[in-house]
């Protein structure tokens, strides 16, 4: 299980910074996100750097391939993949009752097939625009297959859904559920206001409670399954001991431990994991409210901007800008604070603009020079009140 408190969390890296400028400028220009890309990977590996990021990708898209493979051999009738979930839930036949947990890696459009193949009628809980995603293929491969068992599909927010749970809970039918999608009705900008810290190794991410909480209400068996390819190209189906959770257990710790296995398990094949985005999506340093002000007091704003002026004015050739945070622009014009895993509009800043000052101290004047005195009386100040510049002597 990967560890929740702080004091267990590796140390955050800086962006592509082993590549050197010359490299990392070349994997810019061909690869527009990998700034993002590897940041998010970040979470996860903190010291991760740009190349692990392309054998992770190299190794995804391999997977991918494999999938696709054996998904067009079942549409020709090869049934072989079919198998090991078939025979987990015959040795389990406890799962075909209470909340099966799972996430997206492997051929997660599958996890259902069992069920239907064993003549039941399961339910998948998952958000609208999801279910309006995978219904109507799902609708089209367990037909090819010829199951007759009808999947009811229940959308988190709509009216009555939590009854309706209760009900197929009661009448003992399987209950899916993908649990990285950690968003609901309000989506991710849901989980990020109102959602749960949670720390991994390089960065705190919010993960919703609303799961959790249900399973203590309905106090059913919670079935935790993992789908994976192993090397040799089977696909593997593994289940954790049932749990029993109850009103008398706190959600927080119940959501905690979910998401322990959860990423326990993505991090032994993370290529595999078909829901990166979710990482960074639900990173609690993009909660709302947070990024958007000075960091200068602001009763103290109108002086520093006045301090800043005199400077401008009356010393800029002995007043130098002194970048204090790793700042980089990403694509999508946003300027991020690395160290302190802040983000804010860029305002037409420019990654190149930043050159001068991750090289040195440039005075005031040397950067009027370059960039003109609008863009010292807009940028350089803006840097300062938000805190990744200061000036210095």
């Amino acid at each position: 299980m990967i560890p929740t408190d702080e004091s267990s969390r590796l140390s955050r890296s800086g962006t592509l910074r082993s590549s050197g400028p010359e490299r990392r400028a070349e994997v810019t220009h061909h690869y527009p996100k990998a700034a993002w890309d590897l940041w998010t990977l970040r979470a996860l590996w903190p010291d991760a750097e740009w190349d692990d990021f392309l054998k992770l990708r190299e190794n995804h898209q391999k997977a991918l391939a494999r999938e696709r493979e054996a998904l067009a051999g079942l549409w020709a009738g090869d049934r072989s993949i079919l198998a090991p979930g078939r025979s987990l839930l015959r040795e389990n036949p406890e799962m075909k009752s209470g909340l099966i947990l799972s996430f997206h890696q492997g051929p997660y459009q599958l996890l259902v097939e069992p069920f239907l193949d064993a003549g039941l009628e399961p339910v998948i809980l998952l958000n609208a625009a999801a279910r309006d995603s995978f219904r109507e293929p799902t609708r089209k491969l367990m037909e090819l297959l010829g199951h007759k068992g009808k999947i009811q599909w229940v959308a988190v927010g709509e009216k009555g859904f939590v009854r309706t749970l209760f009900k197929a809970i009661q009448d003992e039918r399987p209950v899916l559920v993908y649990m990285d999608g950690n968003n609901g009705a309000e989506g991710m900008e849901g989980t990020r206001s109102n959602g749960l810290r949670y720390a991994l190794p390089g960065r705190d991410i919010r993960i919703r409670t609303g799961l959790a909480r249900l399973l203590c209400r309905l106090q059913c068996a919670a079935h935790l399954v993992a789908l994976h390819w192993d090397e040799s190209g089977d696909l593997i189906w593994e289940k954790e001991p049932t749990q029993h959770w109850t009103r008398k257990d706190d959600p927080d710790n119940v959501s905690r431990l979910m998401f322990d296995w959860c990423f326990s398990e993505i991090m032994k094949r993370p290529d595999q994991w078909q829901h990166w985005p979710m990482l960074r999506d639900a990173s609690a340093c993009f909660s709302p409210g947070l990024n958007q002000g000075s960091m200068v007091p602001r009763g103290l704003r109108e002086d520093f901007i006045h301090s800043f002026n005199i400077c401008l004015d009356r010393s800029p050739d002995s007043v130098c800008l002194v970048l204090d945070k790793h700042a980089e622009v990403w694509p999508g014009d946003v300027l991020a604070d690395l160290t302190d895993d802040r983000f804010f509009p860029a305002e037409g800043l420019q990654d190149q603009d930043l050159l001068s000052l991750r090289n040195g101290r440039p005075t005031l004047q040397q950067l009027c020079d370059e960039h003109g005195l609008h863009w010292v009386k807009f940028h350089a100040l803006r840097l300062c009140l938000l805190g990744l510049a200061r000036l210095g002597g």
